[in-house]
């Protein structure tokens, strides 16, 4: 963890403070680091587009998704109380006869 100056500057600021307070030194430095303490007291913050190497971001849609997400798969029905409302069922059947949503055999 590569720690910047002013990082540093109030770490050493904090071990001088409380080993002034009467503090052991070696809990002073730890304390002042951060990496005493345990829970949250030890652990650091990352901020987004810190981390390195992690790849940060949302799951892969399922073919599900997918097909329901594509907007030329949109069922709606044409009349009744539900016009204009997407029709689940026939995008169920739909999806089913799509080579993604046949059930694989065991």
């Amino acid at each position: 963890m590569a720690k910047s100056r002013a990082e540093k500057a109030l770490a050493s600021i904090m071990q001088k403070m409380l080993e002034d307070a009467g503090v052991q030194t070696d809990v002073a430095e730890g304390l002042a680091k951060g990496t005493v303490g345990g829970g949250l007291a030890g652990r650091r913050i990352i901020r987004a587009g810190e981390r390195q190497g992690a790849k940060e971001g949302k799951r892969a849609l399922n073919n599900w998704q997918k097909f329901v997400k594509t907007k030329k798969n949109k069922y709606k029905y044409k009349s009744g109380k539900r016009k204009g409302q997407i029709n689940m069922k026939a995008m169920s059947a739909a999806f089913k006869k799509t080579p993604a949503g046949r059930k694989k055999k065991k």
